[in-house]
């Protein structure tokens, strides 16, 4: 294969319009407590390839910051974001939508998954396809993860593109 080949097969796991980044930063930019919520797109297929278009967000502003376990705890129930995600799939018209993972920040601690970030990955995203995004705004920066059941870690980060 030559270098053209790879790079016209080529697809990054994860693709994320940029305005739905502009909304995880103007969410989290001045909150000293984590902020939770779902990522929302869709899954593709693009010669054998699966990927995901993450084209909107949905949050909650219910964290709970814990100096016990330096972590936050989310308040809410799950009936509630539900009925959010419903009303999102009829507004853009789009049953296709999914839950293509998760988002958070890590105000002023870097971007990376704790233990309760990889349970909760685990847990409730275990998809190939489901991702999770930290964004640390202190340190203005974003990235995406995935389980890696090699990794010592048992994550790893994933490559992204930002669509205008």
């Amino acid at each position: 294969m030559t270098l053209t080949e790879i790079e016209e097969d080529f697809v990054f796991p994860v693709y994320i319009y940029r305005d739905t980044i502009q909304k995880i930063h103007l969410l989290t930019k001045d909150f000293e407590n984590e902020i939770f919520g779902y990522l929302i797109g869709n899954i593709l297929e693009w010669k054998g390839q699966i990927y995901v278009v993450i084209e909107e967000i949905l949050f909650i502003l219910g964290a709970v910051h814990s100096d016990k376990f330096s972590t936050s705890q989310i308040e809410g129930t799950a009936g509630k974001y539900e009925k959010r995600f419903q009303r999102l799939k009829e507004k853009r018209e789009n049953e296709n939508l999914r839950i293509v993972g998760w988002w958070h920040s890590h105000p002023g601690f870097g971007c990376f998954l704790s233990t309760t970030d990889l349970k909760t990955q685990e847990y409730f995203f275990p998809e190939s396809y489901q991702v999770a995004l930290v964004n640390d705004p202190h340190q203005d920066e974003l990235k995406f993860f995935t389980l890696d059941k090699n990794s010592k870690n048992g994550y790893k980060p994933i490559n992204y593109a930002i669509l205008t």
